[in-house]
């Protein structure tokens, strides 16, 4: 494998209420209570400890070689009240930045990711007018507090996919069938980002601040049927390019005028991605946007499915070049009990990456979803992302092969003929042509 830039950053995700344990405050914290909405029956109480645990954690990401830490601050525990800020929490989250610099991991800090407090999700959501107006608050405090210690800020982190999993699946909070709401809460959204850009820029002449989106590929069922066809196009362009396009040109499908607030606030683009899904359309689904999700022999699915596909990772890549701004790949990873898959998918992807980037793109960093083993929202516990096994029971972290070819990755910027024999035996650099 072409080595990578030796200044590119090599990090994990993490997404706080997933791992911190006690988000006692926040809408996911009560969703969970009701049986039949987590796959698990699991709630997310204890999670990972991280919250009690996160020097540990740090060592252990430092020793494992990482050179950044994507982590979400938890809104809901700095904001308990719409007129009241936490300070013990703000003092928790400045230990966690000085311990990041403490073991030289680049902070990539995301303001909200998926959970709200309780009392904004009550009150007001994100479909209402007053949503931009309430987060530009929050963020302000944040930019204050802490925009001396972090350079790489992701606002909120994949707000569409949010939508879909809210407004169109619906297997969030508020799991709405209103796709209006859906709509709303997407414009607010970015309208919210782009006050947090201002606030951080005000604050940190050379902050980095991007959004960062959720990709998403898809195959139609039936590649014949012109109506699958245009289904899987449009579930692309609407996962992908609706809420850049919306920052970059100011324009939103069906409005006339430029929403001048959100133009050209991003100075990166972040893209998560785990594989591609196959699509079909349904006319009996609306309330869907007339898809549906399937398996490869059209079996219907109601929640989301990857199949690995490094191909389409570096064509997701290369499309955000056109936009022309720096990338960071704020996720990557696969859910599963065998390592070695794992460590499979983990080389075919940074292989893809590293050909897209060999192709123009300009790529900074990767972090791989994730360091630890969390509360993987509706699924609960029943899936696996770590590089690092954490069992549920005792909180033991035990690093698994993969997080040690990893480490490899992470420090030399490309991988051995003896790291792959070790942790991957029998895997093979895909040729340009298959990725």
């Amino acid at each position: 494998m072409k080595p990578f830039p030796s200044e590119f950053l090599w990090g994990t995700a993490q997404s706080g209420h997933q791992i911190e344990g006690e988000n006692f405050n926040s809408d996911w914290w009560r969703w969970e209570q009701r049986p039949g909405r987590i796959a698990d029956g699991a709630i997310s109480k204890e999670a990972a400890q991280h919250w009690t645990r996160f020097e540990s954690d740090l060592d252990l990401a430092r020793d494992l070689g990482h050179r950044a830490f994507l982590f979400s601050l938890e809104w809901a525990r700095i904001q308990p009240a719409p007129d009241r800020f936490d300070d013990a929490a703000l003092e928790h989250y400045r230990d966690v930045f000085e311990a990041l610099h403490a073991r030289h991991l680049e902070p990539i800090c995301v303001m909200q990711h998926v959970t709200t407090p309780r009392w904004f999700a009550e009150r007001y959501g994100w479909r209402h007018k007053k949503a931009p107006d309430l987060f530009a608050a929050y963020a302000h405090r944040i930019a204050h507090e802490f925009s001396p210690l972090c350079r790489w800020w992701i606002p909120l982190r994949e707000p569409m996919h949010w939508v879909t999993m809210s407004y169109v699946l619906r297997r969030w909070p508020p799991a709405s069938a209103r796709i209006e709401y859906g709509r709303l809460a997407l414009m607010n959204m970015a309208r919210a980002h782009a006050r947090a850009y201002d606030a951080l820029h005000r604050a940190r002449e050379d902050a980095l601040v991007g959004p960062a989106i959720h990709a998403r590929r898809f195959t139609a069922l039936d590649p014949h049927s012109a109506w699958d066809v245009r289904t899987q196009r449009r579930e692309h362009r609407r996962c992908n390019h609706l809420l850049l396009k919306a920052l970059t040109t100011g324009k939103w499908p069906l409005h006339l005028d430029c929403d001048r607030e959100v133009l050209g606030k991003l100075d990166f683009i972040g893209v998560a991605y785990y594989g591609i899904e196959t699509v079909r359309f349904a006319l009996t689904r609306p309330l869907r946007l007339f898809a549906q999700l399937t398996d490869t022999q059209g079996r219907a699915l109601n929640r989301i499915h990857c199949a690995p596909d490094p191909g389409g990772f570096r064509a997701v890549v290369q499309e955000l070049t056109r936009y022309r701004l720096p990338i960071l790949v704020t996720a990557n990873g696969l859910p599963t009990d065998d390592d070695r898959e794992r460590s499979h998918y983990l080389l075919d992807h940074v292989s893809a990456l590293r050909h897209a980037m060999s192709s123009g793109a300009d790529v900074r960093g990767y972090c791989v979803r994730s360091l630890l083993d969390g509360f993987e929202w509706d699924a609960g516990y029943s899936q696996r992302f770590g590089l690092v096994h954490v069992d549920h029971r005792t909180q033991a972290r035990t690093p698994n092969p993969s997080a040690l070819l990893y480490k490899e990755l992470c420090r030399t910027g490309t991988i051995s003929d003896g790291a792959v024999a070790r942790f991957c035996p029998g895997w093979r650099e895909p040729t340009t042509e298959a990725v």
